[in-house]
């Protein structure tokens, strides 16, 4: 009997965890002047440790989050790709924030949050912008769906990209 129940138990923690996440792989990097943004978020900063001790050659998997509960970590980092380079070969970019509560109201916002530069490979990449951002729902957080709204922009030839990422936030069990 205890063996049903903890596996029961096991069940329930797997498909719990798939429904607050969804595993998918990063995004593919774009050729050098077709700017990209995408916000990817978590309930771990795993993936920015990966991203940072993989080579660029093996993908990164990110369990990117979609429901939120209070007192939980959320990690976001903003992944850019498609910069352009300047005479010297290097690429800067910058990118601002703001963050929409459920009534679609600003409740945080940013400019030139987080940058990235360097020198630009021959071939496409992604690169993580520093710093990420570490969000907290508390329990007198409103419940509903919260928007990350970012836009980076390449300092090298002024082009811009945008990305939004929502999280639900609910205060029940998950």
């Amino acid at each position: 009997m205890r063996k049903y129940q903890l596996s029961w138990i096991l069940i329930s923690v797997l498909f719990c965890g798939a429904a607050n996440a969804e595993r998918t792989p990063g995004p593919a990097a774009k050729e050098a002047g077709d700017l990209g943004l995408v916000i990817v978020a978590s309930d771990t900063p795993k993936y920015i440790e990966e991203w940072l001790s993989t080579p660029s050659s093996h993908g990164v998997t990110i369990n990117r989050l979609k429901v939120a509960k209070p007192d939980q970590l959320i990690v976001t980092a903003f992944l850019v790709t498609g910069m352009s380079a300047n005479d010297d070969g290097n690429y800067e970019f910058s990118v601002s924030l703001y963050i929409l509560d459920p009534n679609e109201k600003p409740i945080f916002g940013r400019r030139n949050y987080a940058k990235g530069k360097g020198k630009l490979p021959s071939k496409p990449m992604l690169t993580m912008a520093d710093s990420a951002l570490d969000l907290i729902f508390e329990e007198s957080d409103p419940e509903g769906t919260y928007t990350i709204v970012a836009q980076v922009v390449d300092l090298v030839n002024g082009k811009k990209a945008s990305d939004s990422y929502s999280i639900k936030f609910i205060k029940g069990e998950l």
